[in-house]
């Protein structure tokens, strides 16, 4: 028995919306949330609504293929934040890997406790801003990658301790060793993003404005994520300020310094000029 001429133009005129659709919808990525503590949102606020201005507020970078990374994935994976000088952070996506991968940052006590949660975070997107008052050290992990992409935000009090050193100070101590070197205490992180020898929309460096308090965290480690080699070239110092240049950093290299003069340093570099990075020194 024949089908009436009808019904087979209506099969034709579906199956037609189908490809079409098919086609024009293309590919996209799914995540799975527990409900208790992932937001599914990917609509964050952008980095330029996000009132998170440099120094006040610092932005921890989710770096290409972070998925991929373990302790490199945030940028820098430890952060060191004060009380009342750089306690407001934010976490920016730069994971662009095969169009753009999605990713959180969740604090390990979450639901329960939650000090931050970004929420699922696409590609370019940044979410926050996010305040921690309370010092302490608080470790998170992407909820999209549990197993394989973690960091930590140690956050410490306001008040410099009695052996700041004394800012009439002119001399700043450097050092540039393999990443097997014990940091020193209270460090401050900065990381040379996998990938900065050939991202040119990258900062190169994360965070890659900084701000830290002598007899707090006054001492800057620099590592290389790259396959390339890296410097640290200072453009800029304060008048009464002496720093020296790290020397070519190969891959997982260090470069360490420490600061003893307020002001504002803005480095490069040397190799990549789009590379840039600014460090604002505070007093005790």
């Amino acid at each position: 028995m024949s089908q009436p001429k009808g019904s087979v133009g209506v099969a034709l005129a579906v199956s037609v919306l189908i490809i079409i659709a098919v086609t024009s919808v293309g590919y996209y990525q799914f995540v799975v949330c527990k409900p208790t503590s992932c937001s599914t949102s990917t609509s964050t606020s952008s980095t330029t609504a996000s009132g998170c201005l440099p120094p006040s507020c610092v932005t921890i970078q989710i770096a290409f293929g972070a998925a991929l990374l373990t302790n490199t994935a945030y940028a820098p994976d430890v952060a060191r934040l004060v009380v009342g000088v750089n306690n407001t952070f934010e976490f920016h996506n730069n994971d662009s890997q095969s169009g753009g991968v999605f990713h959180s940052a969740t604090a390990d006590t979450c639901p329960k406790v939650c000090p931050f949660d970004t929420g699922i975070i696409a590609f370019n997107v940044t979410s926050g801003p996010f305040t921690i008052t309370q010092p302490g050290t608080y470790a998170y992990y992407c909820e999209v990658h549990p197993t394989t992409m973690v960091g930590t935000i140690v956050v410490v009090a306001g008040s410099g301790s009695n052996s700041a050193p004394s800012s009439s100070s002119s001399s700043s101590a450097s050092t540039t060793a393999s990443a097997s070197s014990s940091l020193p205490a209270n460090a401050f992180a900065i990381s040379i993003l996998k990938g900065a020898s050939t991202d040119q929309s990258s900062p190169g460096f994360g965070p890659d404005n900084a701000t830290i308090v002598l007899g707090v965290n006054n001492t800057v480690v620099w590592t290389n994520n790259d396959v390339a080699g890296h410097t640290v070239t200072f453009t800029s110092v304060p008048s009464d300020a002496k720093v020296s240049n790290s020397d070519l950093m190969g891959p997982n290299a260090t470069f360490i310094q420490t600061f003893t003069v307020p002001g504002t340093y803005h480095y490069i570099c040397s190799l990549h000029s789009w590379m840039k990075g600014t460090i604002v020194v505070k007093s005790g």
